[in-house]
């Protein structure tokens, strides 16, 4: 059976943690604000973050979604959704692997174009599009092939 955890709300001793734990699964290390942050915690420390990110053009963005590799399979990732969502009434976009776009289904979200999407999520979607391709190639990874996914408010699910 898996140890419990606890999601609450980061705090400023929690940035360090964050952001180390979203560099080291090589996601999008660019505006990493605690104050944006829901975490998953347990005695060993941070499992998990995920944040809401808050764009100049007023768009929202789920992003940083990030459980550490030892954590993994017991749920967290479901939890820090659903705990970041419970309380947002607007429309949330997210960028994530194309393979994953109908796991976050059950969240309300659906795949649209990247021309369709705000401009600050479409900057977001062709800097992991090209910088992040660029790195995997150098790593001798495959790039992953990324999707926009919209959570409209009006259309909501779940």
């Amino acid at each position: 059976m898996s140890e419990p955890f606890a999601i609450r709300r980061a705090t400023p001793r929690d940035q360090l943690a964050i952001t180390t734990l979203v560099r080291n699964e090589h996601l999008n290390p660019i505006d990493l604000d605690w104050r944006r942050f829901v975490i998953a915690t347990d005695e060993s420390g941070i499992l998990g973050a995920v944040q809401l990110r808050k764009h100049a053009d007023r768009s929202r963005e789920l992003a940083s979604l990030v459980v550490r590799h030892d954590a993994r399979r017991r749920g967290i990732a479901a939890r820090l959704i659903d705990r970041l969502l419970a309380r947002i009434a607007v429309r949330v976009l997210m960028i994530t692997g194309a393979a994953f776009a109908a796991h976050y289904e059950r969240w309300g979200f659906r795949p649209i174009e990247p021309a369709k999407a705000p401009a600050a999520v479409r900057r977001n979607y062709y800097f992991g599009k090209i910088v992040g391709g660029a790195i995997s190639l150098l790593s001798g990874r495959r790039p992953r092939q990324l999707a926009i996914l919209d959570r409209n408010s009006s259309r909501r699910s779940g």
